[in-house]
């Protein structure tokens, strides 16, 4: 039995847990209950970049840990070590994309608005 509910806790397998861009995020705060702060895990293929973003509208810093394989957060012409032992914070407004290295990277994404409550956005979910 993979999944375990009750009102203090929960517990998902990933694979349990709703699906965006034809499996590529995987939405940990919707499946999982979680209403004080973000969470998603994206599963990048081998040598892939994605797109660049900044969270300047939405005022998030970001936390990246990687869950497996290893790779980049590439801010401007900075390429930042995401690995097992590594992992990296990015400030609201602050380009940066994710890059895979060859073996592929699975990483978990956090993240709020420093002092203010957390607001899911749309895309994300219930």
């Amino acid at each position: 039995m993979s999944t375990v509910e009750t009102a203090a806790y929960a517990g998902r397998a990933l694979d349990e847990l709703p699906a965006l861009w034809e499996g590529m995020a995987r939405l940990v705060r919707a499946g999982m209950g979680i209403t004080a702060f973000g969470a998603n895990v994206l599963e990048l293929p081998p040598d892939y970049t994605t797109d660049s973003h900044d969270e300047a509208d939405s005022g998030q810093q970001e936390l990246y840990v990687a869950l497996r394989g290893a790779g980049t957060v590439v801010i401007g012409d900075a390429r930042v070590a995401l690995d097992g032992e590594h992992m990296v914070r990015v400030d609201a407004g602050i380009d940066r994309a994710l890059a895979s290295g060859p073996e592929g990277l699975r990483v978990l994404c956090i993240g709020g608005v420093p002092g203010a409550p957390y607001v899911a956005p749309e895309w994300s979910g219930v």
